[in-house]
């Protein structure tokens, strides 16, 4: 039988008290530390409690009177001891305190047996018990001594009758709080006698319940009851998604401490998430710089009006708020996702750096990856880091340092098609609720960044002879090359590495590039000598005047070459006119403040410029 208070406890404190009749020894694993909301039962409000706290409820509502707690740190206390069971048993225990001086693992061989074996009911909590010796050293005497003693008694545990709901009798049972269920040996909790009971985070019921015992609290808060009061409830619990309720009490301590009125609650879990106050996003010159994104971007990536503007676009939904509106969970995603596709060369990375430097005000604000060298999978670790006891742990990992060091970036994801598949599975994680654990255990929130794809699929193939050969051929119109490399990129996903979740996260913010026509190399030559000629200026003091000959002359060989885009363009001016450039001015006579490059001569040992 259950009382109206277990049935309207948590599934997995439910689950616990179906096994007090049937496993001597139950594995609590999971969100431990975090606190248990004990509902409203019989007129009685509902309150938050730890989980020992909940534990100790629970048997009480099953009928124990008596609960030893022990942690590392304090060792063996009374938790619940109506009759002075708990306190006799710890005596027995320690006698003249010897056991209590010498530490916790001394003393709970002795311990375990005094509370199995009492004929009194009386169950025991180890909390912590994953700290109990550093690394879960089970070669530590003191530490096995205790594993085989807790081992033995529970295939010798007897039962007691206990006055309360269950009708059969009861274990003196020994709860495990463990950070996981491999803290202890397989041979302790591989067999049937134990139980491994995991905590799961908080769902969305759980923390609405929560929030809806704080709003009160927040400055301007609706009055309760209110249509106002259950808006907010509404937007308060979808903010907090991945958040512990410990964590979300804490954030209503930072809004009350920071004076967040309550109709601004998005930025006191904002702040809460990534420590910072400040929000680019609703700094009002970010709509002043997005306004004029089309310019300030297609000045510096030509020639992709269709991919300028749709990158503009998903910056005005984010400066909006609007990112993943359509969606319950528009807390927790990224700001901005989009995945550049297309050729070589078109400017897709420029695009991205261009992107970072507006919207963040600074070129910093901008980390690339190369995800060629992440095709292995163990290599992830480089991305999160390495868990505990494993080479580098300490050293974190790349990912999750840059966006913990500076929650406000881009972050370009370089040939997203050449990672191992485990690694991108790291992906669902991020689109989908915006944060990612790292080999440590933190969690690293990427709600206030931006991502970016860039891939080559559906452009180019790898023949029988494994060469790169092209798919859709410079020329080819814009709209046959969207079609194609947007079917070949649904083919990846979907077929080749079975991630289909993963394309359904990006959605529609595939951006595909165009091949760079001859108009847009004709604007790109003389980009490219104007960096020269600036550069030369600023470095040597001496004027260069480039004559429209030798632009000529570069347009026409740099056409030839658009097969590698841009690259292939600015490839073009260093080959012709930067390294010839320098070797003549290096032999000009000292002091000279300007020359005329008027022509380009090739011979066999490469290309000559001609001063005037």
């Amino acid at each position: 039988m259950s009382s109206p208070f277990i049935d309207a406890l948590p599934a997995w404190l439910r689950e616990i008290d179906v096994a007090l009749a049937a496993n001597p020894q139950i594995m609590v694993t999971g969100a431990l530390r975090d606190l248990v909301l004990l509902p409203t039962v019989g007129g009685a409000a509902s309150r938050l409690v730890t989980v020992p706290e909940a534990l100790r409820m629970l048997l009480a509502e099953a009928g124990h009177r008596s609960v030893i707690v022990v942690d590392p740190v304090h060792g063996a206390s009374v938790l619940m001891d109506t009759d002075g069971v708990a306190a006799g048993l710890i005596r027995a225990a320690q006698p003249g305190n010897a056991a209590a001086a010498a530490g916790p693992l001394r003393l709970l061989p002795r311990l375990l047996h005094e509370v199995v074996h009492s004929d009194r009911p009386c169950c025991l909590i180890l909390d912590s018990a994953s700290r109990f010796v550093p690394a879960a050293d089970f070669a530590d005497p003191e530490l096995h001594r205790m594993l085989v003693t807790a081992e033995r008694l529970m295939a010798v545990a007897p039962r007691r009758q206990v006055a309360g709901p269950h009708l059969t009798s009861l274990y003196n049972t020994v709860f495990w709080l463990l950070d996981g269920e491999n803290d202890l040996p397989h041979w302790m909790v591989g067999g049937q006698l134990a139980r491994v009971i995991s905590i799961p985070a908080p769902g969305l019921a759980q923390r609405r319940a929560v929030v809806s015992l704080l709003v009160s609290s927040l400055p301007e808060a609706p009055e309760d009851d209110s249509a106002e009061f259950h808006t907010l409830v509404d937007r308060y619990a979808a903010q907090t998604s991945g958040l512990t309720l410990r964590s979300i009490m804490e954030v209503n301590r930072l809004a009350i401490d920071r004076r967040i009125p309550a109709a601004r609650i998005e930025d006191a879990v904002r702040t809460f998430r990534v420590g910072i106050p400040d929000n680019p996003w609703q700094d009002p010159a970010l709509r002043e710089r997005i306004g004029s994104g089309a310019r300030l971007l297609g000045s510096k990536v030509l020639g992709q009006p269709v991919a300028v503007r749709k990158s503009v676009d998903i910056l005005i939904r984010s400066a909006m708020g609007l990112s993943g509106a359509h969606t319950a969970g528009v807390a927790t995603r990224p700001q901005g996702v989009l995945f550049f596709a297309g050729p070589t060369g078109v400017g897709k990375t420029e695009l991205a750096k261009a992107i970072a430097e507006l919207v963040f005000g600074r070129a910093d604000a901008f980390v690339r990856f190369d995800m060629s060298e992440f095709s292995a999978e163990h290599n992830e670790a480089r991305l999160i880091g390495a868990p505990p006891g494993y080479s580098g742990h300490h050293s974190g990992g790349e990912l999750t340092n840059a966006v913990r060091q500076q929650p406000f970036r881009l972050i370009l994801f370089d040939e997203i098609e050449k990672a191992a598949p485990r690694i991108l599975d790291k992906f669902l994680q991020i689109l989908g609720d915006g944060r990612l654990t790292d080999g440590s255990g933190s969690t690293v929130y990427f709600s206030e960044t931006l991502i970016v794809f860039t891939s080559n699929l559906g452009v180019y193939r790898t023949d029988d002879s494994g060469r790169r050969v092209p798919v859709v051929a410079r020329g080819t119109p814009y709209g046959t090359v969207e079609s194609t490399i947007r079917a070949a990129i649904g083919e990846f996903f979907t077929k080749e590495i079975g991630r289909p979740e993963l394309l359904r996260r990006i959605g529609e913010d595939v951006v595909v590039f165009d091949f760079i026509s001859e108009e847009t190399a004709a604007e790109l030559v003389p980009l490219f000598v104007g960096n020269v000629v600036a550069r030369v200026r600023a470095g040597t003091g001496i004027t260069v005047t480039i004559e429209e000959t030798v632009h000529k002359q570069l347009l026409d060989i740099a056409l030839t070459r658009l097969d590698f885009g841009g690259g292939g363009v600015a490839a073009t001016v260093e080959a012709m006119l930067v390294n010839p450039l320098a070797r003549a001015l290096f032999e000009l006579p000292a002091g000279t403040r300007a020359t005329t490059v008027v022509g380009l001569t090739e011979s066999g040992e490469g290309w000559t410029v001609m001063l005037g």
